[in-house]
C-alpha cells in the first residue's frame, strides 16, 4: 500500500505472500520511498516491514524545530551523515534522519528539515556521490506520517 502522494512524498509497502511463513510474525515484502514522482528507493530484496514500518510511524516529524537557516543541501547532507555515523558531534538544529535500516544498507540516505517554507528533503541514492535536494509543501510529511500511525502492518 502507498501512503502519501508519489508526486509528492510517499512511503510503499507490499508484503509478497512467498516470502513468508503462514502465522509468522514478521511480514516480508518491497518498501519503496517517492520524491517528487520519482522512485528514490527501489532495491527489489527481502524487507521486513513491520521494522520499518514503525521505524517510520514513530518518526518525531511534529516536534522538530522550524530551522530557516538556508544551509547548503550539501552542508545539510555532510553534518548529518557525519553525526548519524558517529564522526559528527553537533547537529544542526531540527534536522532529522529519514533512513531506513533497508536504505542506508543500500547506500540510499534521506535527511528532513522544517523550514518556514515548506518541508526540506536532502538525499543521495549512492553514499553521498550526488547530493538531491527539494522542498515540499509544508505538512507534507508529517501528513504521510499521520496516516501510517492510523494503520497496523
Amino acid at each position: 500500500m502507498i501512503y502519501g502522494d508519489p508526486f509528492y512524498f510517499a512511503l510503499q509497502f507490499d508484503v509478497v505472500n512467498a516470502w513468508n511463513t503462514a502465522g509468522d510474525i514478521w511480514k516480508n515484502g518491497l518498501f519503496s520511498l517517492y520524491i517528487n514522482g520519482g522512485k528514490v528507493f527501489d532495491i527489489v530484496d527481502v524487507f521486513e516491514l513491520k521494522t520499518t514500518f514503525s521505524f517510520y510511524s514513530k518518526a518525531p516529524i511534529d516536534d522538530l524545530n522550524v530551522n530557516d537557516s538556508g544551509v547548503e543541501a550539501v552542508v545539510l547532507y555532510k553534518n548529518a551523515r557525519d553525526y548519524f555515523i558517529g564522526d559528527g558531534e553537533m547537529l544542526i538544529d531540527g534536522l532529522f534522519d529519514m533512513t531506513c535500516t533497508a536504505m542506508g544498507d543500500n547506500g540510499c540516505y534521506l535527511y528532513f528539515i522544517k523550514t518556514s517554507n515548506g518541508d526540506r528533503l536532502v538525499w543521495s541514492t549512492d553514499r553521498g556521490e550526488k547530493i538531491n535536494e527539494t522542498t515540499l509543501p509544508q505538512g507534507t510529511i508529517q501528513s504521510v506520517i499521520n496516516q501510517l500511525q492510523r494503520e497496523i502492518l
